[in-house]
């Protein structure tokens, strides 16, 4: 998920969104109506099975798509929840959050998070069987899981467990150890939410949070970076060390792994003054400590990157701007191929 990618549209297309939001607006609901529709949520393993979660009507389903296989129906959530970050884990298993998110307030631009509920689910890809393993007030956003200490984490906002839930008026963003049912809290030092939360091989944890983190303020946060750091995720605390290049000015809204570097999207022309934002995928050398030629996967509608260990590129489109009805895609790239071709991966069709 992209912590801060709403925020950084330029001020010169503000005036223009906003002018253009009652047409946007019709389309948002028109798409409302697309049944089923895929939410964007998904994961892919390195046999490229995928997990995906579509909504119909009031309900969300966990979907397997496996290679050469029928279509399979995991899981079908309660009645207006939402289904959040699927994840392969081993054996055969995988995570998913079920949360009833977030609530809207007397302003339309007010949410509330504490009072929702939460829960964390293992599920057997074979079987099908569900099992609990964690229960929280607060909305839970994103799982990672660490193979090489079998240690799942999550992020979550004004989480609280053992106890009742109390109105509040900041939101509270923290990560946690799930550790028998109990959610261990190992760093809280960001207004954000990690982005892009994944495992290292050596099993460090490595996720995007703007570059005050840890000693942020109201005003710090508008001039804050997006940038990339990685920690031990055995340690009771978090020591966050930056990844990403520190003389970075632009920010960085996903990325993935590859040999000797990152792949990430950034922002081209955030300096150069221009109305509407360059996006573009860069790869990013650790040995020569510098941005490669731009990729061509461009636009801020893709997010949600992650690359197979046959270096295939999975990514989400958005169809607008606005995160509502029928507006997300799966796509492949296989970065072997010098054509850069992109396969659809679902929905199957482009209706």
């Amino acid at each position: 998920m992209s912590n801060k990618k709403t925020l950084v549209l330029s001020l010169g297309t503000l005036t223009v969104s906003c002018i253009l939001f009652i047409t946007v607006g019709s389309f948002v609901t028109a798409t409302q109506d697309a049944q089923p529709a895929f939410t964007g949520e998904y994961d892919v393993n390195d046999l490229e099975d995928v997990l995906v979660v579509v909504k119909e009507h009031e309900h969300e389903s966990l979907f397997l798509l496996a290679n050469e296989e029928d279509d399979t129906t995991l899981f079908e959530s309660d009645e207006n929840t939402q289904i959040t970050s699927p994840v392969f884990m081993e054996d055969h298993t995988a995570a998913f959050i079920q949360t009833t998110g977030y609530e809207d307030g007397n302003d339309p631009y007010e949410t509330s998070s504490e009072l929702a509920y939460s829960t964390i689910y293992f599920i057997d890809l074979v079987t099908n069987e569900v099992v609990n393993v964690a229960d929280a007030r607060g909305v839970l956003q994103d799982l990672a899981y660490v193979p090489s200490s079998k240690q799942l984490i999550a992020t979550g906002e004004n989480i609280t467990q053992q106890s009742e839930p109390e109105e509040q008026e900041g939101n509270q963003t923290a990560i946690y150890r799930v550790n028998n049912g109990d959610l261990e809290e190992i760093y809280q030092g960001s207004y954000a939410a990690p982005g892009s939360m994944q495992a290292t091989e050596d099993g460090k944890l490595m996720m995007i949070l703007p570059d005050d983190q840890g000693n942020w303020t109201a005003e710090s946060m508008f001039e804050s970076t997006e940038r990339i750091y990685m920690a031990d995720p055995t340690e009771q605390q978090l020591d966050l060390e930056l990844v990403s290049d520190p003389e970075k000015s632009e920010p960085i809204t996903s990325f993935v792994q590859v040999e000797d570097g990152l792949i990430y999207q950034t922002i081209l022309n955030y300096h150069d003054g221009d109305d509407m934002y360059d996006y573009d995928l860069v790869l990013y050398s650790y040995k020569n400590e510098e941005e490669g030629d731009r990729m061509g996967v461009s636009g801020n509608e893709i997010e949600s990157l992650h690359l197979t260990s046959t270096n295939m590129l999975y990514y989400v489109k958005r169809s607008s701007a606005y995160r509502d009805g029928n507006a997300f895609s799966l796509h492949k790239r296989d970065l072997k191929d010098d054509e850069h071709i992109e396969d659809n991966v679902f929905p199957h069709n482009d209706e």
